[in-house]
């Protein structure tokens, strides 16, 4: 008999022979639930506790925080209530039914917290240290830029509206029919193809690395179609594949790296690995910087709050209800949601999106203003 699933349970085992084509019924299960008992051992050590107290540590070589027992940051954002329209699916924040793992701690009667994520800030660090022109235009003016980078990678003419709106208004239809098949909407399968390599690809020396990407396996393609659509956008990123080589070639020859506020971090290994570090650290490090700065300044801003989660592109804080939401927001948007420009002389906007978590578990998005 053919053995299908490896013995390990390890998950990224688990996940590798999903990539290279395992197909197993045995398998899935398998994977769905290590995913989910590493969750699940943790909110079952929760049970009956009333108060939590988690450990944080900014104790990774990139700057990040490490934030355990219980690691939050880990638990999966997807709804789990059985009787929520949207159960099995990302966290609906505005929905009143719907809530995930991560709802299982909440804020003390008499305070509530503020939690914001910053909007695609490594792409747009990124760019901006690549001086990448056609993605800072759309970070600047709210274009849909995963359907740029596809009509990119595929040849195919921008759409003469740039914006999200592109996927139903009637002056695109005739750009929709150019695709073939034609284009179905945000949904379409090359708009998530090019969006999940995009990311995939963002700290990798060569195509084949996407394979050893988190969650590639739930594409479901075969790995050479994933490498191929990996090449295919790079190809169409020269920019940033020229800026990452140089970066590559300075951080493996000198075995030093910078974030963008000086912060260094010493690279070892071989040629690849100092390489990919070096390049890892001087983006995803100075998203650490800016964050750090962020949160310090909000904690004097407001000496009344305190530091809840720490999730490196996105915070939690935990103020007063005697302190008004209205009055943290705005000075909060001017800290987080700022212009910052990189060494190489390029300025992208910071956005985020925002959320009001009160004492009863609620979640409500919340529009920043100031």
């Amino acid at each position: 008999m053919r053995r299908l699933a490896p013995s390990s349970i390890d998950a990224d085992v688990l996940r590798k022979w999903k990539v290279l084509g395992a197909q197993s019924v045995t398998l899935d299960a398998r994977l769905q639930y290590t995913e989910i008992e590493g969750t699940a051992r943790y909110v079952r050590m929760m049970r009956g506790q009333e108060r939590v107290f988690p450990l944080m540590l900014p104790t990774q070589a990139s700057g990040r925080w490490s934030t355990t027992n219980p690691p939050l940051i880990n638990f999966p954002p997807d709804c789990v209530n059985p009787e929520c329209p949207q159960a099995g699916t990302e966290h609906g924040a505005d929905s009143p039914t719907c809530w995930s793992a991560r709802d299982v701690v909440g804020p003390d009667p008499g305070w509530f917290w503020l939690h914001w994520d910053a909007d695609a800030i490594e792409a747009r660090l990124s760019a901006a240290d690549a001086g990448d022109v056609d993605d800072l235009e759309s970070f600047r003016k709210g274009f849909d830029i995963h359907t740029i980078r596809a009509c990119r990678a595929f040849k195919i003419p921008l759409p003469p509206i740039l914006t999200k709106a592109l996927h139903e208004a009637p002056e695109c239809q005739a750009w929709r029919e150019l695709w073939s098949p034609p284009w179905t909407g945000s949904e379409d399968r090359r708009r998530h193809l090019i969006k999940a390599v995009s990311y995939a690809t963002q700290y990798l020396i060569s195509p084949k690395g996407v394979l050893q990407a988190r969650d590639i396996e739930k594409l479901g393609l075969k790995p050479q179609e994933v490498v191929r659509f990996a090449a295919l956008y790079l190809r169409s990123k020269p920019v940033l594949v020229a800026r990452k080589r140089r970066v590559w070639e300075d951080c493996a020859t000198s075995g030093v790296s910078y974030t963008w506020y000086g912060r260094r971090r010493r690279l070892y290994g071989d040629w690849n690995s100092r390489a990919k570090e070096g390049w890892s650290h001087r983006i995803s490090g100075t998203v650490s910087d800016y964050q750090n700065q962020a949160i310090i300044a909000l904690t004097q801003d407001f000496p009344e709050c305190h530091l809840v989660l720490n999730s490196h592109d996105g915070c939690t804080l935990a103020f007063p209800e005697s302190v008004p939401v209205e009055r943290v927001l705005p000075v909060a948007k001017r800290r987080v949601e700022s212009d910052i420009t990189s060494p190489t002389g390029f300025t992208v906007p910071i956005t985020a999106s925002w959320h009001v978590i009160t004492s009863n578990l609620q979640r409500h998005p919340v529009k920043a203003t100031g």
